[in-house]
């Protein structure tokens, strides 16, 4: 059982950022820059040796923060009163709502029907379902509602020998479908939250401008990813006796009244995360009213009035994501307001001037998928976003052309249980083996960063980014 407290790593934590404190200072960099330098190490290795449980160690943050001086305590906890933290929090919300009403299993049973029987295009299905989900619901929240759904068909498989392969790939297909879909919107993932906030920073950033970029990338990943999973674990021939699946869809009927509350309010909701902005200035509406923060929220009040969910609902959602998302946003303005991003980046433009666009992005890309395999992506995108926007600005790139396809390789961490949340649940059911999550998680994961860099170096060629 895992230690709550582990004193031997919290001692590496303080050594670390101590050794950076120690340091002569380097030339064209304060001293508060030095010690925002000592932060991010502090963010980096608080959040990767896990010496407290991931939440408190994200919490500790911005009081590492205070202690050295960068800010009081009001600047340091600002960044986790940010909008984009609450759309997080709302999207956790309505996934906790829909598993509460079963909705995740309800279309997770329509997609066995749909099937009949095949397990390729149930696969399919069920990817495409997740994928679609986890857009709008936070994609680790999606997976977890949606694994315990493939342990149930794999007892229908037939032959029954081949069910531990069929249950292997219809769990890491759900997996990293949800990575795959948590790559469309910002509140899709901890990192893009992360990198959106950020980039908000710069010059205004907004739902829709995430949203160019990741639809056409889930669209083309998910069909890729299908495809793949199966060369890499292959099944073989076998079926899925749909009928305990049709019987239950007939037993539930149709939908009750919360359930078609629950959909109509998401509906409407996802209409006005894409075109809010464009309604408040239709209306007259007053400014950010329906900015996706505000809808998210929104929609979790109406249907709590509703009595769809109750706190008791809630109060059980993954917190933990809501303070590493602030964590990294926190330790980006440290960053900032100090000046040691922009002495940082301005050491490393250098290297990228007269570099073509392509091999700065191949560079990148490739760098965020091999560290993504070794340590949690949104422990990673925190520590990377804050240094791409500015290295971004500092060497005349547009930050967003540094940042998004960096953090969408970042999201395809399907190597090791470590590597993502999901990957984590897919390791504690124990039915995946360590070897075949490895050889899975390369062979879909490696294409599917290159199909990433590919489609950004075609929107630069275009001139679309």
């Amino acid at each position: 059982m895992r230690k709550v407290f582990d004193l031997r790593s919290f001692l590496i934590v303080l050594a670390l950022t101590a050794g950076v404190l120690m340091l002569p200072l380097p030339p064209g960099l304060t001293v508060e820059g030095q010690r925002a330098l000592a932060l991010f190490v502090f963010t980096g290795s608080i959040l990767a040796l896990e010496p407290a449980p991931l939440p408190i160690g994200a919490l500790m943050v911005p009081i590492c923060q205070i202690a050295l001086g960068i800010d009081t305590a009001g600047g340091a906890f600002a960044p986790f009163g940010q909008p984009v933290l609450f759309l997080i929090l709302g999207s956790l919300f309505l996934a906790e709502a829909l598993r509460k009403h079963g909705l995740t299993r309800r279309m997770a049973l329509h997609t066995i029907v749909l099937s009949r029987g095949r397990f390729g295009p149930l696969l399919f299905g069920l990817m495409f379902g997740t994928g679609m989900l986890s857009m709008w619901v936070l994609n680790t929240a999606t997976a977890a509602v949606l694994i315990p759904v493939a342990i149930t068909i794999a007892q229908r498989v037939q032959p029954q020998e081949r069910a531990g392969r069929a249950l292997e790939v219809l769990i890491l297909g759900i997996a990293m479908s949800a990575s795959i879909g948590g790559m469309g919107t910002i509140m899709g993932s901890g990192e893009n939250a992360i990198a959106s906030g950020l980039l908000d920073q710069v010059e205004p950033f907004g739902f829709l401008d995430w949203m160019r970029f990741g639809v056409p990338v889930v669209l083309m990943l998910l069909p890729l990813s299908w495809f793949l999973l199966q060369r890499a674990l292959p099944v073989g021939r076998v079926m899925i006796d749909t009928e305990p699946a049709a019987n239950e869809l007939e037993r539930l009927g149709s939908l009750k009244g919360p359930e078609r509350e629950l959909v109509a309010v998401l509906a409407v909701s996802v209409v006005l995360w894409i075109a809010g902005s464009a309604l408040e200035g239709f209306l007259n509406l007053p400014e950010t009213l329906l900015s996706s923060a505000v809808v998210a929220i929104g929609a979790v009040a109406l249907l709590s009035i509703d009595e769809v969910i109750d706190w008791n609902d809630l109060k059980g959602v993954n917190w933990g994501v809501f303070f590493v998302i602030g964590a990294g946003l926190t330790l980006g303005d440290a960053l900032d307001k100090t000046g040691a991003s922009l002495w940082f980046a301005e050491m490393l433009a250098p290297t990228l001037e007269g570099l073509p666009y392509g091999v700065v992005l191949l560079a990148l890309g490739l760098a965020g998928f091999t560290l993504t395999q070794f340590m949690n992506n949104v422990t990673l995108g925190a520590i990377l976003a804050p240094v791409l926007v500015t290295l971004g600005e500092a060497s005349g790139i547009d930050p967003a052309r540094l940042v998004i396809p960096t953090i969408m390789s970042v999201a395809l961490a399907f190597m090791l249980p470590g590597a993502s949340a999901r990957m984590t649940l897919v390791a504690v059911t124990g039915a995946v083996h360590r070897k075949h999550m490895m050889r899975a998680g390369l062979v879909v994961g490696l294409p599917s960063a290159l199909v990433v860099l590919g489609f950004f170096y075609l929107m630069s060629w275009l001139g679309w980014i």
